[in-house]
């Protein structure tokens, strides 16, 4: 299968169970996924994540298996759901996507982490001061890059492929690392971003990005909802 469709075809699904937040899908006595913690030296602080693995990956010492990185990646929230959907839609009798691992990054501090800027400016344009710990995004991107992927290749049996999915808020440090960083992973999902974010920042930055040299085969997926009219174009 080409791994390139990987980001299309689980989000035409994801993108439907998503919308149905919060439901609650717990399950007393299954096991979900692993938790882990790592500490980042380049955030300063003890940071968790969520291991979900293919349900062949026990069954062989051999294969090795794309990882998607999710953000918001809690136990309570996405993971449950992403996990699901990704392990349902590679082991049905005729599977639209390969095995994959799940990595669920939980959200420490949303806020912090998620924003490529540090405006005080939050939507519909009223200061708020809370915003003084916005500016993060970079740092984060780069705790993932350096610290995370490599140990996640290190401890499972991963290939060169990885997808980064964020939604809402969460949607722009996937937006922020394809801006600078399109060499770590092959495909983005960002799920009703958030670029009302300092005065459309992450839309103004697409000229110059456009002008970089053409990427090799990397993809960006993003859906968005009416809700915010005034910041996507209505042809789009």
């Amino acid at each position: 299968m080409d791994l390139q469709l990987i980001a299309i075809k689980i989000f035409r699904v994801l993108f439907i169970f998503v919308s149905l937040l919060p439901i609650s899908i717990y399950a007393k006595g299954i096991e979900i996924g692993d938790k882990q913690v790592l500490e980042s030296k380049i955030l300063g602080e003890e940071r968790e994540y969520f291991i979900s693995l293919p349900t062949s990956y026990n069954q062989n010492n051999y294969s090795s298996y794309p990882v998607l990185y999710l953000l918001d990646g809690d136990m309570n929230s996405f993971f449950q759901v992403f996990s699901g959907m990704v392990n349902q839609m590679s082991v049905d009798a005729s599977p639209t996507i390969p095995e994959m691992i799940v990595v669920g990054i939980v959200s420490q501090n949303r806020v912090r982490d998620s924003s490529p800027t540090h405006p005080l400016i939050q939507y519909g344009g009223t200061k708020n001061e809370a915003l003084h710990i916005t500016g993060g995004a970079d740092k984060f991107i780069q705790f993932i890059k350096e610290e995370l992927i490599p140990k996640i290749n290190q401890n499972y049996r991963t290939s060169a492929y990885k997808v980064l999915v964020g939604y809402s808020f969460a949607g722009l440090p996937v937006i922020q690392s394809l801006y600078t960083t399109p060499e770590t992973f092959n495909a983005y999902l960002a799920i009703d971003p958030s670029m009302w974010w300092d005065d459309q920042h992450m839309l103004k930055q697409l000229s110059h990005f456009y002008q970089s040299p053409k990427l090799n085969k990397r993809r960006l997926f993003v859906a968005t909802t009416t809700r915010v009219t005034e910041v996507y174009p209505k042809e789009n």
